[in-house]
């Protein structure tokens, strides 16, 4: 309690020291489901709504004519370029350190095989930059790993596939975990002796087959 007097009165000021000071950090709950009743729930129910079918959550958020929406898409792309190569690069760091063939099975490990092993070859390794890249957010169809075949030789490899936004479904960069087939992200154009023959995620089978001929050529 604060006293102070004012000429021949006194004026008590009740100061209640416990409402101005925050609770301690370790105490708060962050994930405590807010009930209906919340002054702010409309708010925050009526935006949730709209972010959801927002176009503007595409790859690249392309097809805005500000100069802030094309300064976005251009930061938006130089990052992912720069997260994919620096998994790359990382993936290709430990190969040289862990990578073990399989011997006389050829077995296709998941990551928590390879993790729990602390090894493998390249279609196990190919999971650290695949997976990886999952987690920040490269999505469904616009990452593949990908059986790629080298001319002549016929030796099998493992990597992934990166098909960049506004690129369409082709010439994707290749990442390679272990750089047999490029030491660092390039495209699959400028890739030599190497051919894509599969191309699969958690959920999707593709075989890469050349372009269709058109049936005006074909009947030629």
């Amino acid at each position: 309690m604060l006293v102070r007097r004012l000429g021949l009165g006194i004026a008590i000021v009740m100061v209640s020291s416990c409402a101005t000071v925050a609770p301690p950090v370790e105490s708060l709950e962050f994930f405590k489901e807010a009930p209906a009743d919340d002054p702010w729930h409309n708010k925050i129910s009526e935006w949730q709504s709209r972010h959801r079918v927002d176009p503007a959550l595409g790859p690249e958020a392309e097809g805005y004519g500000s100069e802030l929406a094309e300064d976005y898409a251009l930061f938006s792309r130089e990052l992912k370029r720069e997260i994919a190569a620096e998994a790359v690069r990382w993936t290709q760091s430990q190969s040289r350190r862990v990578y073990e063939p399989d011997g006389s099975q050829d077995h296709w490990a998941t990551l928590g095989e390879v993790l729990d092993e602390g090894s493998d070859d390249c279609d196990g390794l190919d999971l650290l930059t695949f997976q990886l890249l999952r987690r920040f957010g490269f999505e469904e169809r616009e990452i593949v790993r990908s059986i790629v075949v080298q001319n002549g030789s016929g030796q099998h490899h493992m990597v992934t596939l990166w098909f960049e936004a506004g690129e369409g479904d082709r010439d994707p960069y290749v990442l390679d975990p272990t750089g047999v087939v490029s030491s660092d992200m390039r495209r699959l154009s400028d890739i030599e002796d190497w051919v894509p023959i599969e191309a699969f995620d958690e959920d999707a089978h593709y075989r890469v087959e050349p372009p269709s001929t058109p049936a005006s050529v074909a009947g030629r």
